[in-house]
């Protein structure tokens, strides 16, 4: 678990990549579930509560894990759309080679998703047999 203040991130000046622009549908609704994580994450962060009662959460976390990897897939379409027809890479190397690692780290991306979506699956339904006892009075 990676729990972060409650603050914008600092922005450093001498970063060389463009900035987000959230006003983009998608980049927007990606925002918007990446804070929604971050106070999961924050929420998660108070204490344990009963495995029983993580049932719900651990549904909804395999839902998100498992609706990943077509963005992964969108954005490597975006990468191979249009070639490298005037883009340039900032540390002198060639930009097809460049985006042909992209698209390979993102395969392995895709992969390594799919492979999570399937275990927590997996560990969803285990879960959904565990109960408590009744309480006998």
């Amino acid at each position: 678990m990676d729990p972060q203040p409650d603050r914008p991130p600092a922005i450093d000046p001498g970063e060389h990549h463009p900035p987000s622009r959230p006003a983009e549908p998608l980049a927007a609704a990606l925002h918007e579930g990446a804070e929604a994580l971050r106070r999961a994450n924050l929420a998660a962060g108070h204490g344990l509560v009963d495995v029983v009662e993580v049932y719900d959460a651990l549904g909804t976390v395999t839902t998100l894990v498992d609706r990943l990897p077509p963005i992964v897939l969108f954005t490597q379409r975006c990468a191979l759309a249009r070639g490298t027809t005037g883009l340039r890479d900032d540390s002198g190397r060639d930009p097809g080679e460049r985006l042909l690692e992209f698209v390979a780290v993102l395969t392995l991306a895709h992969t390594a998703l799919i492979g999570a979506a399937r275990s927590l699956g997996r560990s969803h339904a285990a879960l959904s047999h565990i109960h408590r006892r009744p309480a006998h009075t």
